[in-house]
């Protein structure tokens, strides 16, 4: 037994001294500096090629019919190439892989709906794919044409286990230049393609405020609004977006975002906070009100009537104010909106500009400027000067009032009134919204 333990140590000892001898072989082989694992999706190229574009594919869209299509029906070895957009490793988007025709000066964008919510993981901006169109649908939800798989009347995500049969990645990878537009080009052209936008901000009562909100994970709509033009689009911050807690920068500058709609609003999605570059001076005006939450600083002061005015979810974009006179029957009414004491001291012209839309039959809506008033019945408090603006001729058409000179008020404090009246014979429904009021 003792020789049996010997001999058998002794072919164990030799054992692992070859065996550490081979390592070191092997080992000193290797150039740490060259040494990486290789990646066997990058190998080649796959033999594939694209028959048709994305223009092409969203032409087989039919608006008169909303119907699905469904790409077995046509045609054969329909195949589609462009280059990713999108990026979920943020979080920011969902399930959603986004591409467009070309890296640079692109002329469509097309959305792909994929049950994997790590898509980055194999498809990181710039990375160029073919789609097999095949056994796959697209559908219009909400204003953006989707592809995805059919089940039965609508068109779904396509499985994490099969979605690498339809969607192909080549070895190609480009820069992406992001496509400049202006608010002008807010249009359905340029939907689904990563754009960029100049001089934007966060629109004023939002300053302060985080991407989305910290404590749940509801998607959270921000304003941004152009200082060349004061147009305003929403930028969609997901709850569940790594960056939603963060602050939203406070300053001006540029954006680059996918370009999106949901129904009638067009809407912006960014990647990661990286795609919001607000490193100068604001474009603030002297006062500026969207109502968004409610009349916390205004006076609305009721003369006669029951009806008064209300903050409306129907504003231009997001909330306004409204009042109507009607309420099972019309009914008689004189109501007052007054803002609080914008400050002028410091200026000498000021203009001040605001919408209304306005729907039925009933008196026009009055518009007034003061210097001075406390809070009181507008009748016998304050000296009130009517103003003429344009307004809305109705059927809810958002109007703007043209610029209006309030340079009267310059060097004190200047209050805005909307008289709203109606009779037992008429009433109409006002909204007024993005009052400013600014140096020229």
């Amino acid at each position: 037994m003792k020789n049996i333990t010997s001999s058998f140590m002794k072919t164990t000892k030799l054992f692992s001294l070859m065996s550490i001898m081979a390592l070191t072989v092997l080992t000193s082989c290797v150039n740490d500096d060259d040494y990486s694992i290789p990646n066997v999706g990058d190998a080649q190229e796959p033999n594939i090629s694209a028959t048709t574009t994305i223009s092409i594919v969203k032409s087989m869209y039919d608006s008169s019919t909303d119907a699905i299509v469904d790409f077995d029906e046509q045609g054969t070895d329909l195949v589609l190439e462009g280059y990713v957009i999108s990026n979920d490793e943020a979080g920011n988007f969902y399930k959603t892989l986004i591409i467009q025709d070309e890296p640079e000066n692109p002329v469509a964008g097309i959305q792909i709906d994929i049950d994997d919510p790590t898509l980055y993981d194999l498809y990181k901006p710039g990375r160029k794919v073919y789609v097999k169109l095949n056994g796959l649908g697209m559908e219009n939800q909400n204003g953006v044409l989707h592809i995805g798989t059919i089940n039965g009347t609508s068109v779904e995500r396509i499985p994490a286990v099969t979605y690498t049969d339809y969607i192909i990645r080549s070895t190609e990878v480009a820069e992406i230049v992001p496509k400049v537009i202006t608010p002008g080009a807010y249009t359905d052209a340029n939907l689904n393609l990563l754009v960029q936008i100049d001089d934007m901000q966060l629109r004023s009562e939002e300053v302060g405020l985080p991407y989305a909100n910290a404590d749940d994970t509801y998607t959270v709509n921000r304003y941004l609004k152009n200082c060349g033009d004061d147009s305003q689009i929403i930028i969609r911050n997901s709850g569940f977006a790594a960056f939603k807690s963060q602050l939203f920068p406070t300053g001006r500058g540029t954006v680059t975002a996918v370009f999106s709609k949901y129904n009638s609003d067009y809407q912006l999605f960014i990647r990661d906070t990286d795609d919001v570059a607000f490193d100068g001076e604001r474009c603030d005006p002297l006062f500026e009100e969207f109502f968004e939450t409610g009349f916390t600083t205004w006076t609305a002061y009721n003369v006669i009537g029951s009806q008064v005015w209300i903050p409306n979810s129907y504003g231009n974009p997001g909330y306004c104010a409204a009042m109507s006179g009607f309420s099972g029957g019309n009914h008689e009414n004189e109501d007052w909106l007054i803002s609080p004491a914008i400050d002028l001291t410091g200026v000498t012209e000021a203009i001040l500009n605001f919408q209304t839309a306005k729907n039925y039959n009933g008196n026009l809506l009055e518009v007034y400027m003061a210097t001075n008033y406390s809070g009181g019945d507008p009748n016998t408090d304050g000296d009130w000067t009517p103003l003429s603006a344009t307004l809305s001729a109705g059927s809810w058409s958002w109007t703007d009032s043209g610029d209006i000179d309030v340079s009267a008020a310059a060097g004190g404090n200047l209050y805005i009134a909307f008289k709203y009246t109606s009779t037992t014979s008429a009433s109409s429904t006002w909204e007024v919204d993005n009052v400013k009021v600014f140096v020229p």
